[in-house]
């Protein structure tokens, strides 16, 4: 206790001799930095390494410098490092939780080290592997489903960077490419990177397109697009139906009334949940002349350059099916 009311005194009496004037308290950044093996990481973010691949840890500050911290692994239920450098492996698969605190602060970051047999991971497009380095090609009226999946096929939470202002994380995702043009992709994971050069030309505008889709146990759950201009006469102000068959479904007809453009072209939106299997349907309008619903008086769709058209009794045809996880819309 005498020591404490010293000190205390003492402080006051320093305190009274000092002239403050001009004096500005500095200001410390809250702004730290975690890098794992050189490459900085946001919170929360995960870093791929191999068994047994170190991972060098550091904090720094706002201005570069390195920072005192404590690494702690949840995993390990312990810290493996105390000063402003930290290493740690793992000789067994999974997914480990680390922890770096600053000392003397309140400021933690959270970094996950998932270790897999290799760090060597494939981009896929459609299905298709896609080497990193290369030139992809295709049209702005196709969809193209990305996904990076791991050595032993596990697909791989990515950020992808599409080279048009479209940046998504995810798991996979689909997108359509609207303008032509040539675009520089990237697929980040942890600090591997994937680069390709995708280059987009216009496209024949297709009937029937699969704008998006999941997968839900052997569920279908998906969004298609019917062509609006294929419908003769086609009108924005009309009710349009679209009618026929679904997998294990018999005739009905649905109402749909969203459209969107993609690659220019204006496509009615339809979503479904579904088996895999057949379809065989066409979308539909009223005449002008008629007010009350009949399938006799409509425009039905009509495109006889679509590769899913039916001469035999002028309908679309067209499967979607499960193939590698991945749905595909396909012609037979």
């Amino acid at each position: 206790m005498k020591k404490v009311m010293f000190f205390f005194f003492s402080v006051m009496i320093l305190s009274s001799c000092v002239d403050y004037s001009g004096y500005t308290e500095p200001v410390v950044s809250s702004d730290y930095a975690l890098k794992v093996n050189g490459s900085t990481v946001l919170n929360n973010d995960t870093v791929y390494l191999a068994i047994d691949q170190v991972a060098l840890l550091e904090m720094f500050d706002a201005h570069g410098n390195k920072v005192n911290a404590v690494f702690y692994s949840s995993n390990l239920n312990s810290s493996f490092g105390n000063g402003t450098i930290a290493d740690i492996k793992y000789t067994s698969v999974g997914v480990y939780k680390v922890t770096v605190s600053l000392v003397g602060g309140d400021k933690t970051l959270t970094v996950y080290l998932s270790v897999k047999k290799s760090t060597s991971f494939t981009l896929k497009i459609n299905g298709n592997v896609v080497s990193s380095g290369s030139t992809f090609k295709a049209t702005t009226t196709q969809s193209l489903k990305f996904k990076v999946i791991d050595a032993d096929g596990t697909v791989i939470t990515t950020n992808f960077d599409f080279g048009n202002g479209t940046k998504i994380k995810a798991d996979s995702t689909l997108i359509y490419y609207a303008d032509a043009g040539t675009y520089k992709f990237t697929a980040t994971t942890g600090d591997k990177v994937i680069s390709l050069t995708i280059v987009i030309t216009k496209g024949a505008a297709e009937a029937v397109i699969l704008i998006s889709s999941s997968i839900s146990g052997s569920t279908i759950n998906a969004t298609l697009g019917f062509r609006c201009n294929a419908i003769p006469n086609f009108s924005g102000t009309k009710t349009t139906y679209v009618a026929g068959e679904m997998p294990n479904v018999s005739w009905n007809k649905y109402v749909v009334s969203e459209i969107t453009s993609i690659g220019g072209v204006d496509y009615f939106k339809w979503n479904v949940n579904v088996v895999s299997g057949k379809f065989r349907l066409s979308w539909i309008q009223q005449k002008d002349v008629n007010s009350t619903f009949s399938y006799d008086t409509c425009n039905w769709s009509y495109d006889t350059s679509s590769s899913f058209w039916n001469t035999s009794d002028y309908l679309y045809y067209f499967y979607l099916r499960i193939s590698n996880n991945t749905v595909v819309l396909s012609a037979n």
